[in-house]
C-alpha cells in the first residue's frame, strides 16, 4: 500500500518534533552523566580551546564550555561531572599531552578535609610556564651584565676553546699515531719498571742497576717525542696549532650560535601551530522527502587555529547511476566538497568547491553569545554550479542550486539534527538531515609527525 506524500510528511514533521523536544531536554549542557559549572581565573588562557577536556589525574571528568574576559583576567568555565566532588584549596591550570600535544585544563581537587564547592564557585587558576616565558627569560639571560660581561660573548669563546682544543686533539692523534703509540708503551715501561724500583730499593744499586738506566732511557725518549709534538704546535702544524692561529674560528663559531637562534624561533612557531590543529569527521544522511531517498555525506575538517578551517569530504556516496534512467537518484553520486571557511564572529563565511561545481555559502548563529544555545542553533545558506545547464528523465535543470535550511546541536558535542530545502530555484526537495561529528586526536597528532619529519 503507497502512502501519500502528505502522511510522509506528517510522520517526519512528528518524527522531527520529538526529536527536537529531545534536544531541548538535552540542551544546556544538561548531559547523560550530569555536570555542575564552575568558573577558573587566568592571568592568561592562552591554547586552551572552548570544548576541551577538563582532567584529573590525567582522568576526564568534564569539559570547557566558555572563555571570556573578566577584567583583565580570563575567565572560563567548565563543566564538571556531579560524581567529582571539588574541595576548597583547589587549583587549575593549561596544561598539554607533550610538546606538540592539545591543551586541555588540569585541576586538582583541593583538600579533602575542606568545604565541598557549590556550582558557580571560582577557582584559581596557576600560570603554566609557556614555551615563550622560557625564550624571554633565556633573552634575559644572554643580556650583557655589567659585572661580569656578556654571557653570549663568553659562552661562544667557551665554546670555541672546547671546539678548537678537541678538534686539535682529534687531529693531533691521527698525526701523531704511531708515536703516541710509542709513548704509551713507553709509559707502561716506565711504570713498570718503577714499580719494581719501589718494591726492593736495596738492589738499585746491586742486580737492579741496569733497569734504572733502562727506565731513564725512555723517559728521555719521552720527552724528545713530546718536544717534537710541542715544536709542531708551534708551526701551526696539526688542529692545536690552528686553535693558537686561525681567527676564521670565532666567525665560523658566531654563525652557528645565529644559525641555532634562528632554528629556536621557527621550532616556536611551529609547535604552537601544530599544537592548536584540531580535526573532526563529520558523518551526515540526508533524506530527500520528495525523491525518498538517503544521500549520506562524509568529510573532514581541520582547524589549523582558532576561526579559520578546512574541509574535504564526499556527497551522496554510493554506486554511481545513469541519471538519464527512470527511476534514479536526480543528485549526482559521489562529488567532492573542498572549501576554505572563516570564522566573523556568529558568521561564517566558507567557498570553493560544492558537490564538484564551484560555490559560496555561510553559517550564521543568530541567538547572543551570552546564551547557552548560541554554538546550538545555526542557520544555513549556500550556492554553487552557476553554469547549470542540465537535461534528464525529461526534465531541464539551468538555474544554480540554493540550499537553506537550519540545524540545532541535540547532544553536545557529536549529534546534530536539522532541515534543509534544496534546489530552491528548480526542485524545491525538503529534506532532514542528522550529523555525526567526533574529534580526532590521534589523526592530528600522526600529522604533526609528518609536519617534524619535513
Amino acid at each position: 500500500m503507497s502512502v501519500s506524500i502528505e502522511t510522509k510528511v506528517g510522520l517526519f514533521t512528528l518524527a522531527g518534533t520529538m526529536l527536537f523536544a529531545f534536544g531541548v531536554l538535552v540542551l544546556g549542557d544538561v548531559q547523560f552523566h550530569g555536570t555542575y559549572p564552575l568558573y577558573v581565573l587566568f592571568d592568561s588562557a592562552e591554547g586552551l580551546p572552548e570544548k576541551g577536556p577538563v582532567k584529573v589525574a590525567g582522568v576526564e571528568v568534564g569539559k570547557v564550555e566558555t572563555i571570556a574576559l573578566a577584567g583583565n583576567r580570563a575567565r572560563v568555565k567548565v563543566r564538571v561531572r556531579k560524581t567529582i566532588a571539588v574541595h576548597q584549596g583547589a587549583r587549575a591550570r593549561v596544561s598539554s599531552t607533550g610538546l606538540i600535544g592539545s591543551k586541555y585544563l588540569g585541576l586538582t581537587l583541593g583538600d579533602p578535609q575542606g568545604r565541598v564547592l557549590a556550582p558557580g564557585e571560582e577557582i584559581e587558576g596557576t600560570a603554566s610556564f609557556s614555551f615563550d616565558e622560557v625564550m624571554s627569560k633565556l633573552g634575559d639571560l644572554l643580556k650583557d651584565d655589567p659585572e661580569y660581561g656578556s654571557l653570549t660573548k663568553n659562552l661562544r669563546q667557551t665554546v670555541n676553546n672546547f671546539q678548537t682544543v678537541s678538534k686539535a686533539l682529534a687531529d693531533s692523534i691521527g698525526q701523531q699515531r704511531t708515536e703516541i703509540a710509542d709513548i704509551v708503551r713507553n709509559i707502561r715501561a716506565l711504570s713498570a719498571n718503577a714499580n719494581r724500583v719501589a718494591a726492593d730499593l736495596r738492589e738499585i744499586t746491586g742486580e737492579r742497576k741496569e733497569d734504572v738506566k733502562i727506565a731513564l732511557a725512555n723517559f728521555r725518549s719521552i720527552s724528545e717525542r713530546l718536544d717534537r709534538i710541542a715544536a709542531n704546535v708551534e708551526k701551526g702544524e696539526g688542529l692545536l696549532g690552528r686553535l693558537v692561529n686561525d681567527p676564521e674560528l670565532g666567525k665560523n663559531l658566531d654563525q652557528t650560535m645565529s644559525n641555532v637562534n634562528k632554528a629556536t624561533k621557527d621550532l616556536q612557531g611551529f609547535t604552537n601551530r601544530i599544537a592548536s590543529i584540531q580535526l573532526y569527521w563529520d558523518y551526515r544522511q540526508r533524506f530527500d522527502m520528495e525523491d525518498d531517498r538517503w544521500h549520506p555525506d562524509l568529510g573532514i575538517y581541520m582547524y589549523p587555529r582558532p576561526g579559520k578551517y578546512y574541509y574535504l569530504g564526499g556527497n551522496n556516496l554510493g554506486e554511481r547511476q545513469d541519471r538519464t534512467e527512470p527511476d534514479t537518484d536526480l543528485e549526482k553520486r559521489n562529488t567532492i566538497t573542498a572549501v576554505m571557511g572563516h570564522e566573523f564572529g556568529p558568521l561564517t563565511l566558507y567557498g570553493g568547491l560544492l558537490r564538484s561545481a564551484g560555490g559560496a555559502g555561510f553559517k550564521l548563529r543568530p541567538l547572543p553569545a551570552s546564551t547557552g544555545w548560541n554554538r546550538r542553533l545555526e542557520l544555513e545558506a549556500e550556492a554553487y554550479n552557476f553554469g547549470r545547464d542540465e537535461s534528464f528523465q525529461g526534465q531541464t535543470f539551468d538555474k544554480p542550486v540554493y540550499n537553506v535550511g537550519a540545524r540545532v546541536k541535540a547532544i553536545d558535542p557529536w549529534l546534530w539534527i536539522g532541515a534543509q530545502v534544496e534546489d530552491v530555484a528548480e526542485r524545491k526537495n525538503f529534506t532532514v538531515n542528522a550529523n555525526l561529528v567526533f574529534q580526532d586526536k590521534d589523526l592530528a597528532f600522526l600529522l604533526a609527525l609528518v609536519g617534524l619529519a619535513r
